[in-house]
């Protein structure tokens, strides 16, 4: 399971803190354990056990404590292990024992003491003596800060000072290691992602982000990577589309200029006469009407192209039979091709669903199909018209005897502007636009368009409209 960046930085400053704690907590245990075996400071340790004996021998013989030969031969050979001085005292602070000889000898002399003056030692240590609940007394077991040797305090000194220091050094091997793992963790990555912005803005876009880990920068890197690429591929989509504006240019520059430059040849034929009769008259109207048609068509397909680029395209949908809009469709496209070299045939009976369409602009689809069918079909040329129900479509085919598609157009035939073979495409006719506002109006149906063709065998195109349910 890959952690979060806060959840490493909680962990590491928790880390930071509570590693040289019990480090030091561990060492001071060691150390302590070691002390407590060492010979000088056991010895040194048993000065509470000694007070604790005085404490017990006056308590023991509080009743005798007048008799200072007794006591002082219970006391004293205690209060030597420790080289201290011990009094006795009464409820009043009375003296009653003192293991101080100058004590014992300004009693023989019958001098009043003065405790102050007999003090030996720097520290003291008082306890009260109780007989049952009642306080009888008190013990003050003076000792001097000597008592503890210099090299004692030195191995004190030594032992808890390494300690601290082995604590010290642990903080310091925790914040190494732990800001090299958030190193890791973040620097890594913001280096990545400050290279990958300097590439971008030198115009860079050919390199990947090669940090994955599953974490806030992880994601944020595949984030960066992700923007990278579809900024790429835009860049790249809009190099294509001014590429295809600029061929588009030179494209229907040709195909304009080319009637043009018939229509202004055979104008100028007849302003200098040279028809010669009324047939040959005829011949050159029909063909300047030919091309004037085929520019008005052009620039027809132009206007939509722009209307579909610009977004401006409107579609005016009406729920309506298909098997009456395809009839009444293909009665007034047929007409316009009774004089023609192409027969149109409709396979009846046309499934009857209902769906939702802009009849004009399906009739515009048909149209332009059966438009790019004629240019490659022979002198007998012949359009098939189906329309069946598959599921929850309507699949209307338009097939052709022409002389069909190579395999490699085939899957490009529906590209703005593409034409197979260039030079035999501008013998045929046809700017590259007119299967590409099929597929956009097609789409904007809600349906799909596709082609099907063998070089040789014909070509059909077909496409679907989705049927409303009755």
């Amino acid at each position: 399971m890959q952690l979060g960046i806060r959840t490493k930085l909680v962990i590491a400053f928790a880390l930071v803190v509570i590693g040289p704690i019990v480090s030091t907590f561990i060492m001071m245990n060691i150390m302590i354990n070691k002390l407590d075996r060492d010979p000088e400071i056991v010895k040194f340790n048993s000065l509470n056990a000694s007070f604790q004996k005085v404490i017990e021998a006056v308590e023991d013989n509080f009743d005798i404590i007048d008799d200072y030969k007794v006591i002082d031969r219970i006391i004293r050979p205690i209060v030597e292990e420790f080289d201290g001085r011990v009094r006795v005292m009464d409820s009043t602070a009375n003296i009653l024992y003192d293991s101080s000889e100058l004590w014992h000898n300004a009693i023989d002399e019958a001098l009043a003491p003065d405790t102050s003056i007999f003090s030996l030692t720097k520290y003291s240590y008082s306890t009260d003596i109780k007989k049952g609940q009642e306080v009888v007394g008190r013990i003050i077991i003076d000792y001097d800060i000597n008592i503890m040797p210099v090299d004692i305090a030195r191995k004190v000194v030594y032992h808890f000072s390494g300690s601290y220091i082995f604590g010290l050094a642990t903080l310091i091997l925790f914040i190494i290691i732990l800001s090299q793992t958030i190193s890791r963790s973040v620097l890594v990555p913001l280096k990545e992602l400050n290279k990958a912005t300097e590439s971008i803005a030198e115009g860079n876009l050919d390199f990947t982000i090669r940090y994955k880990k599953n974490d806030e920068l992880g994601r944020l890197c595949r984030a960066f990577d992700t923007m990278r690429e579809n900024l790429k591929k835009s860049i790249e989509k809009q190099m294509e589309s001014e590429t295809q504006r600029r061929e588009m240019i030179g494209i229907i520059s040709h195909d304009l200029r080319t009637p043009i430059s018939s229509i202004k040849g055979y104008v100028e034929a007849l302003q200098d006469g040279m028809a010669k009769d009324e047939d040959q008259f005829k011949r050159y109207l029909q063909v300047i009407k030919d091309k004037t048609d085929r520019l008005d068509a052009l620039i027809d397909d132009l206007f939509l192209f722009s209307q579909m680029d610009l977004g401006r395209l409107k579609m005016e949908f009406e729920i309506m039979d298909s098997r009456a809009m395809l009839e009444d469709m293909l009665h007034y496209i047929s007409l316009d091709w009774e004089t023609s070299h192409l027969e149109i045939i409709k396979e009846l009976p046309f499934a009857s669903v209902k769906v939702k369409v802009d009849m004009k602009r399906i009739a515009q689809v048909m149209d332009n199909i059966i438009q790019n069918a004629s240019r490659y079909v022979g002198s007998n040329g012949q359009i098939r018209v189906s329309a069946v129900k598959q599921k929850e479509e309507l699949i209307i085919s338009v097939k052709d005897n022409g002389i069909g598609i190579a395999k490699e157009d085939l899957p490009y035939i529906f590209d703005l502007f593409y034409r197979g073979e260039k030079s035999r495409s501008r013998n045929y006719g046809g700017s590259g636009l007119g299967l590409a506002i099929c597929k956009s109006i097609i789409e904007d149906h809600g349906g799909r368009i596709w082609a099907e063709s063998s070089q040789g065998q014909g070509t059909t195109i077909s496409f679907s409209l989705p049927i409303v349910e009755q």
